[in-house]
């Protein structure tokens, strides 16, 4: 805006009114327009708006009432002034456009939307273009009408409801204010109304919301991406306009955040902002990690920026209210939550410290969260579930205590007054949560969670009666309506499905051996209801395989068996809404996750089937398992070059690219210990089938099975010196009640201390002679080379004899049983007997030609020598530790944490509880220390050495099972070492965490039982006992070591074997009977049948050896007597006829007939294996 030529009084003036109206001081605006009007009465336009504008100023800042009223007629006889000025303005552009702007301002505050829009220019970006394209650059108030403009027509179009008009008009300004060198120099009003602008364009271009629509996701993230700069520049320090436009600010931030939610949520395309690694040269792969590497940090960063704002302009609210916007950001970060921890990403998508860190942070979130509500139900049912996600099950049920007795007091209060308490949690949502504590309980607990599942079961039946009394209280017409009616059927499902499974479970560790058919029949009664089609639910997998098992366990063969062919149907592919858990998440599904939850359900068939002598048929069955994913590489990958199994971490670190993985690289541990107990039942059919001999040839394929799933990293990674310091324990969240609990992950493992090493030198100097003679010699079983270089043991030749025939050119074996098979004879088979037994395979096949050899049991097997050499080489804890030559032999030690890191990461996610609306989800498991982790491997591998022992001990291969045993002794005694360093209390030992692994003292036990099974195979009952009598020691109620023991106690007391080894100098066997000289083997006529008393006295005089017979039968008697009542042994049919040997020894012939029949009954329905090697989780699928 210029002045004539040597007025430059008149220039200072215009000067002076453009600086206060830029800087919004209105009062100072009509005197210095009188000062114009005297020094330059030509710019009658320019003054005329500024005086307009600064009553227009002081109108918009009144209150409504009578005065303001008045003062809008005022406003009103501007308008015939301002249009004149308009039309006489011809020297002065930029003074004819402030006038109409001023204009279409004043109809706007006068709520004329429409004639605001009618005054306005058409198109302010091509005013603002070509304005901004003169020599001369615009004023500074100019600029303010430009950016003022465009919200005001936006605004006036939004009032009118042309909402799609006014998203291109608030756009359409976007790429000149993006040309301007910097907002930071503007003028105060220009920022106001730049800010106006944004957060309305934020607003609007929420792609939550239907309105979103309009503006494509790209558009609306430029926008949003505007916004964040302006913030950082502009609004962070100088708000205006008080708290009325800091909720504007909030609700632009949370629209941000909202619609980057959406295009997490619905897989929408992203953009980056900017490309800040070179894609040149990488994977398709490569290229989407780093996309979401950005998409995730932009993500946290509006997070951090709304949460900031949030926290800091919400008070505290009162005991009767509740803060709805910091509950419903909650529901938002949980539902992103589920999506960066589910199956679709991975660790290396979210950067620095992977799902664990992302899991952190969100508890963080709550915990702020909580500090801005009052008893919010809502929080506390997330950190249940996102502490559960972590494996911090102590403070996960914590949260859930609290959670449950506020929901119990409100519960009570509403049964009470009848009025509803809007700030508890629905009855479905409670409902919901409670399932998933009893899930997790009963499936990563013991003895004792299994317990208080009972407890919230109970709970749940009191809810259910709850709220069907209140809600017929509540009901207009008074009359009492059924609970199916107050509840959603699908939260009723998922309930009586918990509570079901609650039943079931406990049925398994009771000691009340008269209450346990009852407990399972309720379980039954549950999950049938739980089917029933009137809850929409009939067809859950979940709930199916629960059932079928529990029948099972009751020995109910047909009935089991045709609720599993019901599971397997293809009745079941269909969406339901039943789920594991049942907390709201849509849209998350897993990849083959449908064929994945079958797997059990497979095994658990062939185990009904064995029951039921039907061995063709269930080796079918383990078959099916693995067809129904098609080709073999759609579930093991494309095998490498070098057949080299490696971990996931270690695939990352050498850029191996996700073609070669398959669907086992997805799997958690539990689904692939599922796949490796599935292995180890189709070697127990070829056994019973064929013979132990044959079978044993498939010990090396389940050896290389396990280095499948797990990894042998042993041939990648250099060996790596045990750290010489103590790893220090990571930092715990500032201000969190969790600071330091489960935070500890100890990366190293160092030597036991002394005491530690003193036990078990003085353990293995008390071994056989088999055992001790190897001196330090490690490790027992080692691999051929693949030039046949020999190795010192001479039983390696048992477990690679077929190798090493083809090597030598004998008369070759011929390969694996388990490789003949062909998945595909299920189908070419079909008119074998029993055959009908065999649901159809649900899906459709993808392969069915020979290459089908590649399934989990012809996978392995059908490489060649080096690959079966590095079989064996088993990687225990996975990718985090490398271990070397013979994994399970050498004492762990850490890997140095990768770059950036202060501690190494953990590889799965959890998380924990996601419910959808899908059957093809499947929830990650929890993230559990590496202690845990390392338990749980642990624990499957001793399984696996113990029953490799069986095979070979069945085959009389006995130096291939000796050597097998000490395998799984050397992992017991490996493992205790870490244990040591985790806790310095011996209560640690006996402790078997959470996860379903052992304790180092059960470890013990099955070790030290399955090495006396082998002795009393090889007649070495004395050594037997020594051993059995240790396992017991370690574990008192190892169910294989009481029956073992008892059995030599009871063949004592009829001298069967004598009370004392023949050589009692040259062994090492702790004698806990008292030590007497051994007794002539006479016959059990020679001695008074079924000795009673246990005491001498005059009347009854009993010599020392027999008085040591009794005691042996008695005490017999105690164990198996205790061992029958228990979880472990009250389907054992091993401990029932020992038990009936008692029984019968005492005279009790009664007693005998009944636990006979008993033994019967259990043989008849007794599967090849144990139904828990089908249900690794329990009851849960």
């Amino acid at each position: 805006m210029g002045s004539r030529p040597g007025n430059d009084k008149a220039s200072r003036y215009i000067a002076q009114l453009e600086e206060a109206r830029c800087a919004g001081r209105w009062k100072d605006v009509p005197e210095l327009c009188r000062k114009v009007e005297k020094h330059a009465p030509h710019r009658r336009c320019l003054t005329l708006t500024a005086r307009s504008e600064a009553q227009i100023a002081a109108y918009s800042n009144e209150r409504p009432s009578t005065t303001a009223s008045t003062a809008s007629t005022g406003l009103s006889n501007i308008v015939p002034p301002l249009l004149t000025a308009i039309d006489e303005e011809g020297d002065y552009v930029e003074d004819a456009f402030q006038a109409t702007i001023c204009l279409g301002w004043l109809h706007y505050v006068l709520d004329e939307p429409g004639l605001a829009v009618a005054r306005l220019p058409k198109d302010i970006s091509a005013v603002a273009r070509k304005m901004s394209s003169k020599e001369t650059s615009l004023s500074a108030w100019s600029r303010v009408c430009l950016i003022k403009g465009a919200y005001l027509k936006g605004s006036s179009q939004e009032k009118t409801g042309s909402v799609e008009e006014a998203v291109s008009t608030y756009g359409s300004i976007l790429p000149w204010l993006s040309s301007l060198n910097s907002i930071t120099t503007e003028t105060i009003q220009f920022k106001m109304w730049a800010e106006h602008l944004l957060v309305r364009t934020c607003i609007l271009s929420d792609q939550s919301v239907e309105a979103g629509n309009i503006v494509e996701p790209t558009e609306a993230l430029h926008a949003y991406r505007f916004w964040g700069k302006y913030w950082e520049t502009i609004a962070k320090s100088t708000g205006t306009e008080g708290m009325i436009a800091a909720r504007y600010r909030r609700l632009a931030w949370k629209a941000y955040y909202d619609t980057l939610s959406t295009i997490l949520r619905r897989s929408l395309p992203y953009q980056a902002e900017s490309t800040f690694l070179d894609a040149s040269g990488k994977t398709a792969l490569q290229r989407q990690s780093d996309s979401r590497l950005q998409q995730r940090a932009e993500l946290k960063r509006v997070e951090t920026v709304y949460e900031g704002l949030l926290l800091n302009e919400t008070q505290f609210p009162k005991a009767s209210e509740s803060n709805q916007e910091i509950e419903t950001w909650t529901d938002a970060v949980m539902h992103n939550w589920r999506f960066f921890c589910g199956p679709t990403w991975s660790d290396q998508d979210l950067g620095e410290g992977g799902k664990e860190a992302v899991s952190r942070g969100v508890l963080d979130i709550l915990y702020r969260a909580a500090t801005k509500t009052f008893h919010s139900t809502q929080v506390l049912r997330h950190l249940f579930t996102v502490h559960a996600s972590l494996a911090e099950f102590e403070l996960s049920f914590k949260a859930y205590e609290s959670y449950v007795e506020i929901i119990t007091r409100g519960k009570d209060r509403v049964e009470k007054t009848g009025e509803e308490d809007a700030g508890l949690d629905n009855d479905d949502l409670v409902l919901q949560t409670s399932a998933e504590a009893i899930r997790l309980l009963c499936r990563f607990g013991s003895r004792k969670e299994a317990e208080k599942a009972v407890s919230i079961g109970n709970h749940i039946e009191r809810w259910i009666e709850q709220a069907q009394h209140v809600k017929a209280t509540a009901s207009d017409a008074g009359s009492v309506r059924s609970v199916e009616t107050a509840l959603a059927p699908r939260s009723l499902a998922v309930a009586y499905s918990a509570v079901g499974i609650s039943q079931a479970h406990w049925a398994r560790f009771t000691y009340e051996a008269d209450a346990r058919t009852g407990i399972q029949t309720k379980a039954v009664q549950y999950l049938r209801k739980s089917l029933e089609p009137r809850l929409g639910g009939p067809n859950s997998i979940e709930a199916l395989y629960a059932l079928a098992l529990v029948l099972a366990e009751m020995r109910d063969i047909p009935g089991a068996i045709k609720v599993v062919k019901r599971a397997l149907s293809p009745a079941t592919k269909g969406k339901t809404f039943t789920s594991a858990d049942g907390l709201l998440s849509d849209g998350l599904s897993t990849e083959f996750g449908r064929e994945r939850k079958l797997i059990p359900l497979w095994h658990l068939l062939a185990l009904l089937l064995t029951s039921r002598s039907d061995f063709t048929t269930a080796e079918k069955s383990c078959e099916a398992a693995f067809e129904q994913f098609g080709d073999p590489e759609i579930l093991f990958g494309k095998e490498d070059e070098d057949a080299t199994y490696k971990s996931e971490h270690l695939n990352e670190v050498n850029g191996r690219n996700g073609k070669n993985l398959g669907i086992v690289d997805q799997m958690e541990s539990f689904e692939k210990g599922g796949i490796l107990q599935m292995k180890m039942t189709q070697l127990a059919l070829v056994e019973v089938v064929e013979g132990a001999n044959t079978a044993v040839d498939g010990c090396d394929e389940l050896l290389a099975l396990y280095a499948r799933l797990f990894g042998d990293s042993a041939t990648e990674q250099p060996k790596i010196q045990p750290p010489t310091t103590t790893v220090p324990p990571p930092k715990s969240a500032v201000g969190t009640i969790r600071g330091s609990i489960f935070r500890s992950s100890k990366g190293s493992v160092r030597l036991p201390p002394n005491n530690a090493i003193a036990r078990k030198s003085s353990t293995a100097s008390s071994r056989p002679s088999t055992v001790a003679t190897q001196g330090t010699v490690a490790p027992t079983i080692q691999v051929t080379d693949e030039n046949g270089s020999g190795h010192a043991n001479g039983h390696h030749r048992h477990l690679f004899h077929h190798k090493e025939d083809d090597e030598r050119g004998s008369v070759r074996r011929s390969p694996s049983k388990l490789r003949k098979r062909s998945m595909n004879s299920l189908h070419r088979n079909s008119e074998v007997d029993g055959a009908s037994e065999m649901p159809q395979i649900p899906g459709t096949t993808t392969n069915n030609t020979s290459a089908r050899n590649g399934d989990s049991r012809s996978k392995s097997p059908g490489r060649h020598a080096r690959s079966r050499a590095s079989s064996l080489s088993q990687s225990i804890d996975g990718h985090e530790r490398p271990l070397h030559t013979i994994a399970h032999n050498l004492p762990p030690s850490s890997e140095p944490p990768p770059a950036g890191h202060s501690r190494q990461l953990l590889k799965q996610d959890t998380r924990l509880p996601a419910s959808l609306s899908s059957t093809d989800y499947i929830a990650p498991d929890p993230r559990f220390s590496k202690i845990e982790e390392r338990r749980q491997r642990i624990t499957l591998l001793v399984g696996i050495w113990i029953f490799i022992s069986g095979l070979y001990r069945r085959a009389e291969m006995y130096e291939d099972a000796q050597g097998a045993v000490n395998e799984a002794l050397k992992l017991a005694e490996t493992f205790e070492g870490e244990v040591a360093q985790q806790s310095s209390t011996s209560k640690a030992f006996a402790d078997s965490g959470w996860g379903c692994g052992k304790s180092v003292e059960e470890l013990w036990a099955d070790a030290f039982s399955a090495r006396g099974e082998l002795l009393v195979a090889q007649s070495l009952q004395h050594e037997a006992r020594t051993d059995f009598e240790r396992a017991v020691l370690h574990f008192p109620d190892h169910a294989k070591a009481i029956v073992g023991l008892s059995n030599i106690l009871l063949d004592i007391y009829t001298e069967a074997i004598p009370l004392e080894p023949a050589q009692a100098s040259g062994t090492n066997a702790h004698q806990l009977l008292p030590s007497t000289p051994t007794a002539p083997n006479t016959s059990s006529n020679s001695k008074k049948p079924h000795l009673m008393s246990h005491t001498p006295s005059a009347e009854n005089q009993i010599p020392p050896p027999e008085l040591n017979r009794l005691m042996a039968r008695d005490r017999a008697f105690g164990l198996l007597s205790t061992l029958t009542k228990l979880g472990a042994g009250w389907d054992y049919s091993e401990a029932w006829f020992a038990l009936a040997r008692a029984y019968e020894e005492s005279g009790q012939i009664e007693k005998t007939k009944e636990v006979l029949w008993w033994c019967v009954e259990l043989e008849d329905t007794h599967p090849v294996r144990s139904w828990k090697s089908a249900a690794i989780g329990g009851f849960v699928l």
